[in-house]
């Protein structure tokens, strides 16, 4: 008998000490699309100087569009610079943040509400009365009272920050000329077009 509890006890110690390996394994493997996707994120980004912002640049520069030729420069300039005005507008998103302290206390108790909600294994379930109370169930909860909060203490800041991020793209995209290595995408468009 003592001999046989050895050796479960050893057989758990073990499978414990295997148990991190696997999971480096499980997570190494996980995030490894996720940085080639990251990478080929990144990849698009502009140069901010000399492509984005036209600096140096006088073939390049900012003018007014003809009428009839803004919907395409937007398209084409959103499509070209679509990494770039991502990264804006996360930009824009961290100011609001940090400028607006209502903003901030929101993040960081709503972060935490979902980091405890998300690291709960997947099984869990609460009992609520005589109904049971799944995971996801808890993730649409927490979901709606997010947003209603949001909305209810911060859709001003919110909508504000929105409003002038989303002014900043299409303005940078009505009044930058097209790129010329975004021309050639336009030019195959057309082309396909019946």
């Amino acid at each position: 008998r003592e001999q046989a509890a050895q050796s479960a006890s050893a057989a758990r110690a073990h499978a414990k000490a295997n148990q991190p390996k696997h999971a480096k394994q499980m997570a190494a493997a996980a995030a490894a699309p996720l940085a080639k996707k990251m990478e080929a994120f990144l990849k698009r980004v502009r140069k901010w100087d000399s492509e984005f912002l036209c600096l140096g640049n006088k073939t390049e520069a900012f003018s007014v569009p003809r009428p009839e030729e803004l919907l395409t420069r937007i398209t084409a300039n959103l499509d070209y610079f679509c990494v770039n005005y991502a990264i804006c507008l996360a930009l824009f998103a961290l100011i609001a943040v940090v400028v607006y302290p209502q903003l901030l206390v929101l993040v960081c108790v709503f972060s935490g509400l979902w980091y405890a909600l998300m690291t709960r294994p997947a099984n869990i379930k609460v009992q609520v009365g005589a109904a049971f109370v799944t995971k996801k169930h808890m993730q649409m909860g927490l979901g709606v009272v997010n947003a209603l909060i949001v909305l209810i203490f911060a859709r001003t800041m919110i909508f504000a920050t929105i409003g002038a991020s989303l002014m900043f793209v299409l303005a940078h995209a009505g009044f930058r000329s097209v790129p010329s290595k975004a021309k050639g995408k336009i030019v195959e468009e057309e082309g396909r077009e019946p």
